[in-house]
């Protein structure tokens, strides 16, 4: 199916002429949508939810009210405390006037003692009188703060039994019934969520990125978002916040894959977007405009580099291993001429070309046996491309 070869030794393949174009890289990822503003509600005290004033999709404006909790409880607080403020205020007023009471006394005693009509002693317990009330007054004045302290902390209270909206938005979810008891939450304990209020005018992508990947990723950078329930449309956005630790998944025995999560901001979301659908995102990570370009299925890998035999050296991975070179079948008078190039940026079809070639050449891009087969020098006759092979382009991966 693949390469048909005439008796005479010709081999039978497709071409393609190197034209400019452009090449856009992007990295691939997977998620979900999500409210970039979400407010889980909860309350701040205990009790029994007593009216619920939303459903679940309903819109509602800062300052509306949710919910509203059984009161009873919370107002004989108030009540208590508001008495426990006025006693303390009446004791203040007690002492005062006991205050003054010790002051005068003391002021008769003194003139008295001038002239020597009482003791130092009774002199002395009338000075202790007026610190021993002055001492009293100090703290009936504690008490007085004190107890307004627990007035306020009282209404407060009461006032948390009305729950109002915080942002504008919608109502994304609903955790609870009226005539259920709602608690608070604690350092080990998160307390009951009424429910969700999301702001569905400004959505994010949640996307997770493969470790290979993810180096390639910056602030910034524009993003296709595109919503598996809506798929003739997509979403212009960009990423926000790469996640600085990977996320480490077992997919079977010992493999572990390391993903980073990714944040996209996408400031226009269309109607219809619901919180939690899945989307595809296409980052754009290097765009090549005008440069030449062959399809990704032509680049095989170099049979018998020159290089190599005259001892020009191969190109040197990181690790100091030796890297094959690329290479591409160029067709001229019938004959098909091996030519070594170097690679930039590709995408899902065809790859930038930084040397090695030039525009208006023609190139062998299958069929894909044909081509892995190839050698230099072989005789070609050009056909009709016809049949394609599996995988993008019609090819299933790059020959060897």
């Amino acid at each position: 199916i693949y390469m048909r070869r005439k008796a005479s030794g010709v081999t039978q393949v497709t071409t393609e002429t190197v034209q400019r174009r452009d090449i856009l890289q992007v990295v691939t990822a997977f998620g979900s949508l999500n409210p970039q503003v979400e407010v889980a509600i909860s309350s701040k005290v205990i009790g029994q939810l007593e009216r619920l004033y939303v459903d679940e999709g309903d819109t509602v404006a800062k300052g509306d009210t949710l919910v509203e909790l059984e009161r009873n409880r919370y107002r004989a607080a108030v009540s208590s405390a508001q008495a426990a403020l006025r006693s303390a205020r009446s004791d203040v007023s007690r002492v005062e006037a006991n205050l003054n009471q010790a002051k005068e006394t003391l002021r008769r005693s003194q003139a008295m003692f001038d002239k020597n009509l009482i003791s130092e002693d009774a002199l002395l317990q009338a000075q202790t009188q007026v610190e021993v009330q002055e001492a009293m007054l100090e703290s009936a004045k504690n008490n007085v703060d004190r107890a307004q302290g627990t007035l306020e902390e009282t209404q407060d209270d009461l006032d948390q039994t009305t729950i109002i909206a915080p942002v504008s938005g919608v109502v994304i979810s609903l955790s609870v019934e009226e005539g259920e008891n709602v608690i608070t939450g604690t350092m080990n304990n998160p307390g009951s969520v009424i429910m969700t209020i999301a702001q569905l005018d400004a959505m994010e992508a949640v996307v997770d990125v493969d470790e290979a990947d993810v180096v390639s990723l910056e602030i910034g950078q524009k993003v296709k978002v595109e919503v598996d329930a809506f798929s003739d449309t997509f979403l212009v956005g960009e990423v926000v916040k790469i996640a600085n630790s990977a996320k480490l998944q077992s997919v079977g025995g010992q493999e572990t894959v390391a993903n980073y999560e990714v944040k996209i901001s996408v400031p226009e979301p269309f109607e219809g977007i619901r919180p939690g659908m899945s989307c595809t995102a296409e980052i754009e990570v290097e765009k090549a405009e005008s440069a030449l370009a062959v399809p990704i299925q032509s680049i095989v890998t170099a049979r018998d580099d020159p290089q190599e035999e005259t001892g020009g050296g191969r190109p040197k991975t990181r690790n100091g291993m030796t890297r094959k070179r690329d290479a591409v079948f160029v067709v001229k008078n019938g004959v098909a001429h091996q030519r070594i190039v170097e690679t930039g940026i590709a995408d899902d079809r065809y790859i930038e070309i930084l040397d090695g070639i030039e525009e208006n050449d023609k190139v062998v891009t299958g069929r894909y046996e044909a081509l892995r087969a190839l050698q230099d020098g072989d005789r070609v006759e050009e056909i009709s491309s016809g049949f394609q092979g599996p995988g993008k382009g019609g090819f299933g991966g790059r020959p060897n």
